[in-house]
């Protein structure tokens, strides 16, 4: 279903609620259309129309989607508290506390102020999603009220209108996918596109129009002949050309390196049945039509997606020997198609619609709490990994993206379950996906039926089975490692809880604070961290001494700790705090002689050079393979160098960036399983 492009007028938003919703529905969104444009008065948009036109439109948007009268009702007063004196106070008296609550929870949206646009349009985005938490509808009237901002960004400056496609395409079009809501995603990515990338759109707009009566000739000839083969057998279906959206072939043109006319699947059909066992029956028909691609035949009925998108797609090889897309659904899934996360709150003739918030104004709104709609426990799991509010906004909107983009891919658990995941998820990813405790306990883990690292990247059909045991403990590199919002919220809890424990068991374990004198030679000798310079040899790592952030260390050089390692702290003069490793010979000397601190790694560490020798038999290749199982593990190579002895045996040295112990352990395992290899360590620099 593609959205109506015309403005709406106030009689056919009146006239069309009285249809389908009743009456008193009509009564309440007549009172909400005049209460919006005395408040908004004599305002202007860009355009120079009054104000009103806007939620007039959000509210015809709405209705199109058949919501039902309350959020109809907020669409049009969406910007009234916002822009007016007129408060929620106001609206309760007047409208009730449900439309009253959605109008806030849209208005909190846009409160956020900053120097930054990028910040502000983060925060934007986060606090819609809190929001949305409390009632879904809210999402559903930000995007109606986004698409009409969109369909009118011309009036913008073009400097501004950029940015506001940019973030649409990012964003809120991915959001709308991630809804289900394919009828306002598809608007929105084709409206941004216009201003992205203005020449590729029209040239993709006027090769459509050129190829247009060519196509529609074309999907008769199908139409006939499907509708011939299914009455037959008994199925009665509609049949319709499916259009390819403007930007969908920009992407595809632009990701396969592709030609216009080297998208064939312009010529798309869908067929819609009444039945899911007729959805087989067509499938059936149309693979012996026309023969099947190889590989292109997914069963979204079997395996929805977690927007509850469901269908059967299949290509095959048309009559005229070029491949043909075909999607076969019911009516029921075509709905959930087009207006997704709407199409469950929408107003059902005779049942009413039901409400997350439980509170009922106007025909049919069921006051019944849906506790058990899998629906809306599938869209709070998903708001719940996007809330973790330490996250800086930047990283939050990256992780965002992240988890909103479309492609997905399906793997197996050892039970043969179905686990839908992001693709360029990992392994580890999977594991928190499955519960928190496997994600936090995981320590190995096999990919059909083969030992891989934890950072390996899923693809559909892998069966994954992790590996777990109790004393297994995460490591601050798995954030680098996990590519979901999910798994590095979780992470941050785990991280969070230990640094909290870890600070309480520091306090206990010291007996007596560090005596005033070492404070004093503390601030003596020791100045802050400066910051770090570009380029510079040796990086620093986040320590905390006695308590204290942001003291200058000094790594010794004798044992040269990572993080990781247990370590100790001596105050030296002139030299601040020399750290070592508790095991390091040095340090045990210097014990009986020097003053000693309690000291700890904060967090994550700049990466820190470290140097391993990795010998093996002198083989051809051996060298290739130590590189290549290096830099498997997404660790950076600074220096690389090989010599061969008398004995035939190949000596490589490797000066490599660790952020953490587990880091380089990964590394030396993996050396150690290539088959020549006799010998993996990591020893001084420079030895």
């Amino acid at each position: 279903m593609s959205l109506r492009q015309e403005p709406i007028t106030k009689e056919e938003l009146f006239d069309s609620v009285l249809e389908r919703l009743g009456p008193e529905a009509r009564e309440i969104i007549e009172k909400a259309y005049h209460l919006s444009d005395r408040m908004h008065g004599d305002q202007k948009r860009l355009s120079g129309e009054p104000y009103i036109i806007h939620p007039l439109n959000v509210a015809g948007l709405l209705n199109e989607l058949r919501l039902d009268t309350a959020v109809i009702a907020a669409g049009l007063l969406h910007d009234v508290v916002e822009d007016t004196e007129y408060t929620k106070d106001d609206m309760v008296r007047d409208f009730g506390e449900e439309i009253a609550n959605l109008v806030e929870g849209v208005t909190k949206i846009s409160e956020i102020k900053s120097q930054s646009k990028e910040t502000e349009a983060a925060e934007n985005i986060r606090k819609m999603l809190v929001a949305t938490i409390q009632d879904a509808r809210v999402i559903i009237i930000k995007l109606a009220d986004k698409t009409h901002n969109m369909r009118t960004l011309k009036f913008q400056p073009p400097e501004k209108a950029l940015r506001i496609a940019k973030e649409t395409l990012s964003v809120y079009a991915p959001i709308a996918g991630r809804l289900g809501m394919y009828s306002i995603k598809v608007e929105l990515e084709d409206l941004a596109f216009q201003i992205t990338h203005p020449e590729e759109f029209q040239h993709i707009r006027k090769s459509i129009n050129l190829k247009k009566s060519e196509r529609e000739e074309y999907i008769e000839k199908l139409k006939i002949i499907l509708k011939q083969r299914l009455s037959d057998i008994h199925i009665d279906a509609k049949i319709e050309g499916r259009a390819k959206h403007f930007y969908s072939i920009h992407k595809k043109m632009t990701t396969k390196d592709k030609s216009f006319h080297e998208i064939f699947d312009l010529r798309a059909i869908r067929i819609i049945t009444d039945e899911i066992r007729d959805c087989y029956g067509v499938l059936g028909i149309v693979h012996t039509l026309w023969p099947p691609v190889p590989g292109r035949f997914k069963d979204y009925v079997a395996t929805p997606k977690t927007n509850f998108y469901q269908s059967l797609h299949t290509t095959v090889i048309g009559p005229d020997g070029k491949p043909l897309e075909v999607q076969i659904r019911t009516r029921d899934m075509n709905r959930i198609a087009e207006d997704g996360v709407a199409a469950h709150w929408a107003y059902k003739e005779g049942k009413g619609i039901t409400s997350n918030l439980g509170a009922g104004i106007g025909p049919g709104i069921s006051t019944n709490l849906m506790k058990d709609n899998p629906f809306r426990l599938k869209w709070l799991e998903i708001l719940n990994s996007w809330q973790d509010s330490s996250m800086d906004s930047r990283e939050f909107l990256e992780d965002l993206k992240f988890d909103l983009h479309e492609d997905e891919v399906f793997v197996f658990t050892p039970k043969g379950e179905i686990v839908e995941i992001a693709k360029g998820a990992t392994v580890l990813d999977f594991a928190f996906r499955i519960h928190t405790d496997v994600g936090l306990h995981a320590k190995g883990a096999k990919v059909n039926g083969r030992m891989v690292p934890l950072r390996t990247e899923l693809k559909s059909g892998d069966q994954v089975e992790i590996q777990t045991e109790k004393k297994s403990k995460p490591s601050p590199i798995w954030l680098r490692i996990v590519k979901t919002a999910s798994a590095k919220q979780k992470l941050k809890q785990y991280f969070r809880r230990l640094q909290e424990e870890n600070d309480g068991r520091n306090m206990d374990s010291i007996e007596l604070p560090p005596s005033e004198k070492v404070i004093q030679e503390i601030q003596k000798n020791i100045r802050k961290r400066p910051r770090k310079k570009v380029g510079t040899e040796e990086k620093e790592a986040n320590i905390i001494v006695a308590g204290i952030k942001d003291i200058l260390v000094r790594r010794a050089a004798c044992c040269s700790p990572i993080p990781g390692d247990e370590i100790i702290g001596f105050v030296t003069r002139g030299r601040g705090v020399s750290v070592h490793k508790k095991n390091c010979p040095t340090a045990k000397v210097q014990m009986e002689n020097m003053q000693t601190l309690p000291v700890r790694w904060d967090g994550m560490a700049e990466p820190i050079p470290v140097q391993i020798e990795v010998r093996s038999k002198d083989v051809q290749g051996i060298y290739l393979s130590m590189v290549e199982s290096i830099s498997g593990t997404k660790t950076n190579i600074i220096e690389a160098g090989a010599t061969s002895n008398d004995n035939k045996q190949l000596i490589a040295k490797f000066k490599i960036e660790i952020e953490h112990l587990d880091q380089l352990k990964e590394i030396l395992d993996n050396l150690k399983l290539l088959p020549d290899v006799v010998y993996a360590e990591r020893v001084k620099i420079g030895k």
